[in-house]
């Protein structure tokens, strides 16, 4: 969600649209994105047990991947999101550095996202199971 917003945000002709993201994108973050992650991985957890083994290598991997991605999501991109916000507010809508950090969070965003894209692969596919 968040990258096909910004690639939308990214190629508006409108300069505030921008430093309005990364407000959005934090208070998402917080209320959305985080509790969602939580349950879902708590729902993981359930399915998992009741049939598979939390030894197996595609679970394990898939368990990394989603710490991994929390670990991602609260230490950077939401703390980031309100830095690059400020910076936008402090600096006005056309603020190259800001814009700079900007590119670097959906950077960022882009690799957490191939994270979920292996997960869902690892889940689907179940690679080694029997």
């Amino acid at each position: 969600f968040i990258q096909l917003l910004g690639i939308r945000t990214n190629r508006s002709t409108d300069p505030q649209d921008l430093p309005k993201l990364g407000r959005q994108i934090e208070w998402f973050g917080l209320r959305y994105f985080l509790p969602v992650s939580i349950v879902t991985f708590a729902a993981g957890v359930i399915l998992v047990s009741q049939r598979w083994q939390f030894s197996q290598l595609w679970i394990s991997v898939a368990m990394l991947f989603w710490l991994v991605s929390v670990i991602i999501g609260a230490l950077y991109i939401g703390p980031r999101s309100k830095k690059v916000a400020e910076m936008f507010e402090a600096e006005g809508p056309t603020s190259s550095e800001a814009r700079a950090a900007s590119a670097r969070l959906f950077m960022v965003s882009r690799i957490d996202l191939v994270l979920f894209f292996v997960i869902v692969g690892l889940m689907v596919w179940k690679p080694g199971s029997s």
